[in-house]
């Protein structure tokens, strides 16, 4: 084991004694899928530091709808605050207003902040954990930085433990880091289930990466319902359906059996 892993070792063993990170004070939101709430102990820590990672470029659209969920299930109808890098915007384009609607997000409900670089989106988003009247505060970041570090961290889960704001860190282009993260997810988009053949529902796959008070590794195939706004664990394909990945070997006739 080299000196920079174990350094990376050790900072992931001191994360997960903080008692920052715990989540007595203000309670768990579930998912909406028992077994997938089972499995996080009763839900995630609201008042508490997420973070998610799109698997692939590709990701980028699938992982901002998941944070959207997750942003909905730790509070209805409050205010949400979004903080994106611009090199975001740049590159993947701007939020689509039509898809929050259909997601479940209220029109007067979200506040769509630009920074020009992290730095800048830590200290707003440090700033809108700290205030109370809001349900998450989405910090969108675009590649890794040397300001978003363990400390960076810290510093996030502390102002959401004192406020009870939940913090969600969208880590777009970058590779998972310490932190003191309550939980960690990879998100890939998965296939619809609708039987009909139509686009249905959005489906993602959801791996969790790392929990600081409990087991990790699960993946789960998870469907949103915006009616409800809740995820199910969306129900298994059967039949012949279009391969998953883009980057199946040349040759691949592009078609899986499954069930």
């Amino acid at each position: 084991m080299n000196k920079a892993r174990q350094i990376g070792v050790l900072r992931e063993a001191l994360a997960s004694l903080d008692p920052f990170g715990e989540t007595g004070r203000h309670g768990v939101f579930t998912l909406g899928a028992g077994p997938v709430d089972d499995a996080l102990g009763g839900g995630l820590a609201r008042g508490a530091v997420h973070e998610i990672y799109p698997a692939q470029a590709f990701d980028i659209a699938a992982a901002a709808g998941f944070v959207t969920g997750l942003s909905l299930r730790a509070a209805p109808r409050a205010p949400l605050i979004w903080i994106r890098h611009r090199r975001s915007e740049i590159e993947t384009g701007a939020l689509y207003a039509q898809g929050f609607a259909e997601m479940g997000v209220a029109g007067d409900q979200l506040v769509v902040v630009h920074v020009s670089d992290v730095a800048d989106g830590l200290r707003a988003s440090l700033e809108a954990l700290r205030c109370p009247g809001l349900g998450a505060v989405i910090f969108e970041s675009w590649g890794t930085s040397k300001h978003l570090d363990l400390t960076a961290s810290r510093r996030l889960s502390l102002a959401a433990q004192d406020s009870g704001a939940t913090g969600l860190v969208l880590r777009v282009m970058a590779q998972p880091e310490p932190s003191a993260a309550a939980t960690r997810w990879q998100i890939q988009a998965a296939p619809s289930s609708d039987p009909l053949g139509m686009p249905g529902r959005a489906v993602f796959s959801a791996r969790l990466l790392r929990q600081r008070s409990g087991p990790s590794g699960w993946c789960w195939n998870l469907e949103w319902n915006h009616e409800t706004l809740g995820f199910a664990q969306a129900q298994a394909l059967s039949g012949v359906v279009a391969a998953p990945h883009r980057d199946r070997p040349i040759g691949s006739s592009g078609w899986a059996k499954t069930g």
